[in-house]
Parts: structure tokens; C-alpha cells; sequence
């Protein structure tokens, strides 16, 4: 489930509510689009239960590490996944729950912002920790442990910092969301000489939705990782605090398309296992094709959803995109309507690679303990939207058999 969060415009400071994933605000009072910059680590607060007399300078902020994704194993002779919602103490400390359990998403929680008193406790855990203990509850207690496994990859994950406000009170430290004692403060192992205050750094950064090429306003939907200009017809993606044109293709659709779904084209070269073409890829996967010269003569590319779905349907539209490509036209540098918001980065799209031709390997008991010698090289890569009719419950792809359903998509929008 998605963190529902309470922040202020950064335009006129009112009030708005935002998702986890939102990086566009629209403001309905000021009437201000701006966009989001990616703050690396996202820290969040509990709100603090509503006490007459409460001190907010005296405030403890307790912090707690989650992970929200999906970890991808191919270990044994399968290509596994499973979704996690976690969370865990930043530090060891017996005294406050070990972990948030549904609060975080139960509750409206608020943005760290320089409008917070208190001390923040420095967090002991890092997140390469909550990384790999994602990865072991991916592996409790299934049949799978003993399996040799030959590669792991976090997909569209996310780790944010979450802070339990706490408060003493007649030497009793409290839990100021619940308003419930956790013990007493003789019982209290944190060193708060190591707490800090808000650091400025913290603080998060919004840009305005001007393009930087034609200074028109720029549109896109309020999870966009990629937003569009129409007025010079070109694309964009906040990178180091700023905006970098991303190179993109749309399809043509004939007239016929319902709706148009992006996918990252990663062009590529291995080595390890040697492929620079789409035949290499076909003979080391064993597919049933008849390699030809055009397969000899197109570099190794692989075709990844741009948006976010349910592991499975990942790998499958990877799969058949991947296996489909010399099926779609070049396209043009034109933007149309409807686009699919991009919601599944780059980045992230490139560490589904390896688990994509082990997911496309016939052979897999041959070819999984081969895999860590895979080293994949990224040469090239842009955006293409490719055209989807709608026969009611299924997008289908226009210039192949690749499909998916609706409600899978729809769905993407909540993971």
C-alpha cells in the first residue's frame, strides 16, 4: 500500500495531499504546478496524537527504515519474486516495537520539513541493511532456501525513513502517536548526545514545470518520472536537481490505438555469456525461431515496461516486447494523447535485465548457474510508446500479439 502524505505547497504553503509515488503537485489554491526532486532518502513522521501542553521542542523522533518493492531471486532452477512491505528500528533499542506494522500505512503520515522541533535520533541501520534483510524474508520459509541462488535485484523499491515521535513524561517515555507508555526512562539505552536537529539538507526541493528548451509549461500526471512538453515536443526527467531531455519515440497507432504504454529500449552488450545481437539472444535463450540475417545484423536490445506492474506481468511484457521488436515501427518524435505515465525508472529497468533472460531461457537448469558470469553493458537507451487497442478487459498491441490486462495496469498504479 502507498504512504498517504500531508505536506505544504511549495508555492503558497497550503495544505495538500500527496501519495508516495506522486512526484507532480498541483495546487488548488495557487494554481502552481511543481515537480518533486528525488531526495534520495524520503523521511516521513507520524503524526503526533493531539495533547494540550505538549512541548514539540522536547519531541523525540525515533527513526524506523522501510522497504517497499519487489525482490527478484533466480535461484535453483526458477526465476522468483515476492512483494514486501517492511519495516524495521533504525538502532536496537528494546524499548519502542520493533517494527511500525500498518501504522505508516493506516495513517496520514507528514513530510520531515524545517517546521519540525525536536531531536531526530541518528539512525545505526543503513539502507543496504533493510536491502538485505528485504532479501531474507523474500526467502523465509519456503522450500527454496537450500537452492543455490545466482542472482538477486530489488525492483521498484523504495527506502524511506519513518519517525515514531516519542515523549517523556514523569520519567516514563511515551509513544505520542498512541498516547501509550513504553516503559520507563531508566530503561532508555539511546545516547541522545548523538540526536541532531532538522538538517537543512533534509528539506525537501521542488522544480517548476517550465521546459528548459522552449519555456512552455510542461504536463504530465502526478506520478510522472518523465513529463512532456507539446510545445517543442520533447521529454524530460529530473536528474541531480534539474531537468535532462530524454530521448523517446511514440508509434504510430493508426488511428486505432486506445491507449499508449511506454517502454524503456536498452541496447546493450554482454559479456560472460557473449551476445551483441538479436541472434546471440535467441540461440543462448534456445528460443523456437529461425535465426536470420535480419536477427544477425540488429543489436542485442531489450525492450522493459516503463510502468510499474505485478512481477509476472513485468517479465512477461519484457519478454514479448523483447521478443517482438522488429515488429514495431521506428516511430516519430511526436507526442499524441493518450500516454501512459512513465512510473518504473530507468535505473530500475536495467537491474530487471539479468532476471529477464534467465525469466526467457528454455533451458533454465542450464543456464541459471551460469548467470553470475553474465556482465550486461548499457550502450544506449530511450523511451518508446507503443499503441494499445482495448477489447474491453485486454490492451493489445497493435503490431504484435503482446497483451496484457487492463485491470493489471490499472493496478501498476497502486504497487
Amino acid at each position: 500500500m502507498e504512504l498517504q502524505i500531508s505536506r505544504g505547497c511549495p508555492s503558497c504553503g497550503a495544505p495538500l495531499e500527496m501519495r508516495e509515488d506522486d512526484r507532480l503537485t498541483d495546487c488548488a489554491f495557487c494554481d502552481v504546478q511543481s515537480y518533486l526532486v528525488d531526495p534520495g532518502l524520503r523521511r516521513y513522521l507520524l503524526p503526533l496524537a493531539k495533547t494540550a501542553g505538549r512541548d514539540d521542542a522536547a519531541t523525540i523522533y525515533f527513526p524506523y527504515l522501510r522497504f517497499k518493492g519487489t525482490v527478484f531471486s533466480c535461484q535453483g532452477r526458477q526465476v522468483n519474486h515476492k512483494i514486501l512491505d517492511t519495516t524495521c528500528r533504525g538502532l536496537d533499542e528494546p524499548l519502542v516495537p520493533a517494527s511500525l506494522g500498518v501504522r505508516p500505512q493506516a495513517m496520514r503520515v507528514g513530510v520531515v520539513d524545517n517546521s519540525c522541533a525536536g531531536r531526530f535520533i541518528r539512525r545505526a541501520e543503513t539502507a543496504a541493511a533493510i536491502l538485505q534483510r528485504a532479501a531474507l524474508l523474500a526467502g523465509a520459509g519456503g522450500r527454496r532456501e537450500a537452492e543455490p541462488l545466482y542472482h538477486r535485484a530489488f525492483i521498484g523499491e523504495t527506502v524511506s525513513c519513518i519517525y515514531l515521535p516519542l515523549a517523556v513524561h514523569d520519567d516514563q517515555l511515551y509513544d505520542e502517536v498512541l498516547g501509550r507508555p513504553l516503559g520507563t526512562i531508566d530503561d532508555w539505552s539511546v545516547d541522545m548526545n548523538g540526536s541532531v536537529r532538522f538538517q537543512p539538507q533534509w528539506q525537501p526541493s521542488f522544480l517548476a514545470t517550465i521546459c528548459p528548451q522552449c519555456g512552455a509549461v510542461m504536463s504530465g500526471e502526478r506520478d510522472s518520472l518523465v513529463i512532456h512538453c507539446h510545445n517543442c515536443q520533447s521529454s524530460w526527467s529530473e536528474k541531480g536537481g534539474k531537468f535532462v531531455p530524454v530521448p523517446y519515440r511514440v508509434v504510430s497507432g493508426g488511428g486505432g490505438a486506445a491507449l499508449y504504454l511506454p517502454f524503456w529500449r536498452i541496447g546493450v552488450e554482454t559479456t560472460g555469456i557473449e551476445m551483441r545481437t538479436m541472434a546471440d539472444l535467441l540461440a543462448v535463450t534456445n528460443q523456437p525461431v529461425v535465426i536470420n540475417s535480419d536477427h544477425r545484423a540488429r543489436g542485442l536490445e531489450f525492450w522493459v515496461p516503463a510502468f510499474k506492474v505485478r512481477p509476472t506481468a513485468l517479465l512477461k511484457l519484457a519478454r514479448s516486447a523483447t521478443l517482438s521488436q522488429m515488429k514495431y515501427p521506428d516511430g516519430e518524435k511526436k507526442l499524441t494523447r493518450p500516454l501512459y505515465p512513465v512510473t518504473l525508472p530507468l535505473k530500475e529497468a536495467i537491474q530487471v535485465l539479468k532476471s529477464l533472460v534467465a525469466e526467457m531461457t528454455v533451458r533454465k537448469q542450464e543456464f541459471l548457474p551460469q548467470l553470475p558470469q553474465l556482465n550486461v553493458a548499457v550502450r544506449q537507451t530511450s523511451l518508446v510508446f507503443l499503441p494499445f487497442a482495448s477489447t474491453g478487459h485486454d490492451l493489445v498491441q497493435i503490431h504484435s500479439s503482446l497483451a496484457v490486462a487492463s485491470s493489471i495496469v490499472h493496478y501498476g498504479r497502486k504497487l
